[in-house]
């Protein structure tokens, strides 16, 4: 039977322990915030440079954590969209971008107002600016989503120090995160999360358990028993922590019925997730004319220059169809045209007649840095080794009108990555009418690319013999496919010929079918309605607070 002096002892012991925890959580809450004094200089210096309507709220800041915000991707067209909506609906608010890419608010929304043609207001925009970007975005050879994930409570401890929000908006899917936050600010600061894409998911662990290689997986880990075993383990271990991280966020939001499935999994909060497509600039594009596509033979593709794009895939695939049909290989003498004649002939103005007489594949994309660069560069060297690099064209941070331009010239659309969350260029490329090539996976199977036109052995051999598109009465679908879907090179290769050499009302008929499916489900004002109303609750529990907290006073 336990003495008084034992009972004594276990509680100074258990008060020991819970006493340095307490002065844990304490030094970490000082060290990232700092001082009340440091905070109210950082508030004080937010409220000179911004002009946000008070006349009848208290104003809101509202941080967004996104350290590429210039970057030129859908994930950033989804943030500025984001602040564009909370603009129109909250001029009270300020949206409070913490941001790694070195440009002042003018210098960034220019490059908004470029990239994405969104007028964002300067007056209730801040940027505070992060040094240690670095962690997130250096790939590093061992132990990649570990540590680039520490890098991103490393990076959200610097920006929280430079700024305490109101509330935090992650907009990248940095979910180890979301514990830092609500142990450094409390449950008075809410974490909204939109994922494009789960930092792990259960199909990159079974692609290690089946050994598999691929961009998640090396292919000496594939060989290896040994290897594949600790590999399954560090991913089992990391998929714990990153659901634990993902259940302190208060709202959260996905971007496609694939991401949604795997979060809902892995955070395990189906009530307060939902999915909300990112935002397309449909406006612009459904303005473009149909009449005449086919003749351009032009191919684009949009997407930025990362791995998991896999543009190689295009090339190999743009390489394989003109193996198999020489009548669209450029003969030997044939001189590559320039980017400006390719648009001018495409166009049909008649400037540069002849320079889409064989098929043209321009991959349009944006670089981030100097490793995107360089992928950029191997695909102009990987196109020169396969024989086909006069009708290989890489564009590299293309300006949006110069975007919308390739897309009013072009007769087809490709996208290639495998397992793709979303796939906003997918539905851009649909959008401006062309005829949509995607990976059978993930967002454009689940999502845009539906009901969809795949590549069937009867239409490969069809394609081999001089293809056409079929009529739409053999498909299996019971609706007009809105594009189409493959897998492997080889099945790139049959449908892009298919794309290219089709005649009849069918082509035509797939693009207005694909506009119209992409209009409806994917545009900027379908987003922000639906962004709206998963935010509202958000401000009504701020003001709540707020009540709560001056009735206190009072």
């Amino acid at each position: 039977m336990p003495t008084l002096e034992t009972f004594i002892h276990q509680c100074f012991v258990v008060g020991t322990l819970l006493m340095a925890a307490m002065a844990v959580y304490l030094g970490i809450q000082v060290l990232t915030l700092g001082t009340q004094a440091h905070q109210d200089a950082a508030r004080a210096r937010a409220q000179a440079a911004t002009s946000p309507d008070t006349r009848t709220h208290a104003a809101y800041y509202i941080g967004f954590f996104h350290p590429f915000p210039a970057a030129g991707g859908g994930g950033e067209r989804v943030l500025w969209t984001m602040i564009k909506a909370l603009q129109d609906k909250y001029p009270f608010a300020v949206s409070v971008v913490y941001s790694g890419d070195g440009l002042d608010r003018a210098e960034l929304l220019a490059q908004v107002q470029a990239k994405f043609g969104l007028a964002i207001d300067p007056q209730t925009v801040h940027v505070v600016e992060l040094r240690r970007r670095w962690w997130v975005e250096h790939r590093f050879p061992r132990l990649t989503l570990l540590l680039q994930s520490l890098g991103s409570v490393w990076l959200a401890a610097e920006a929280l120090h430079h700024f305490n929000p109101d509330v935090f908006v992650d907009t990248v899917g940095y979910a180890f995160s979301y514990p830092l936050v609500r142990m450094v600010c409390g449950a008075r600061v809410p974490v909204v999360s939109y994922t494009h894409y789960p930092t792990i998911s259960s199909d990159m662990q079974t692609l290690v358990a089946s050994r598999e290689s691929g961009v998640s997986n090396a292919e000496a880990i594939a060989r290896s028993r040994l290897l594949t075993l600790a590999k399954r383990a560090y991913y089992w271990g990391f998929a714990q922590a990153y659901c634990w991280s993902g259940g302190f966020a208060s709202t959260i939001m996905t971007n496609s019925s694939w991401t949604h499935a795997h979060i809902v999994q892995l955070f395990g909060k189906p009530r307060m997730t939902r999915a909300v497509y990112p935002p397309c600039d449909t406006k612009s594009l459904e303005e473009m004319a149909l009449e005449g596509r086919g003749r351009s033979r032009l191919v684009v593709s949009l997407a930025q220059f990362r791995p998991e794009k896999n543009h190689a895939l295009q090339v190999d695939a743009f390489a394989r169809m003109l193996a198999r049909h020489p009548a669209l290989a450029a003969p030997a003498g044939w001189r590559k045209p320039s980017e400006d004649a390719l648009l001018s002939s495409a166009s049909g103005d008649g400037v540069g007649r002849g320079a889409t007489e064989y098929p043209q594949l321009v991959v349009i994309g944006g670089a981030r840095n100097i490793d995107d660069e360089a992928r950029a560069e191997a695909l102009r060297q990987r196109a020169r080794r396969l024989g086909v690099d006069r009708q290989v064209h890489v564009v590299v941070n293309a300006a949006w009108p110069r975007v919308l331009a390739w897309l009013r010239a072009a007769s087809v659309g490709l996208h290639t990555m495998r397992d793709e969350h979303f796939g906003i260029g997918v539905v851009e490329m649909m959008a401006a009418g062309l005829l949509t090539l995607a990976h059978d996976s993930a967002g454009p199977r689940l999502d845009i690319v539906t009901p969809a036109l795949r590549c069937t052995p009867a239409e490969a051999q069809a394609a081999e013999a001089g293809p056409e598109m079929p009529d739409p009465a053999a498909c299996a679908a019971p609706e007009y496919p809105v594009g189409m879907l493959a897998t492997s090179a080889d099945e790139f290769a049959q449908m892009l010929a298919l794309a290219l050499t089709a005649r009849g009302d069918a082509p035509d008929a797939m693009r207005r079918a694909a506009r119209v499916a992409a209009t409806a489900r994917f545009s900027e004002d379908v987003f922000c309605a639906a962004f709206l109303r998963r935010f509202d609750p958000v401000v009504r529990w701020l003001d709540i607070q707020r009540s709560d907290a001056d009735e206190s006073y009072d």
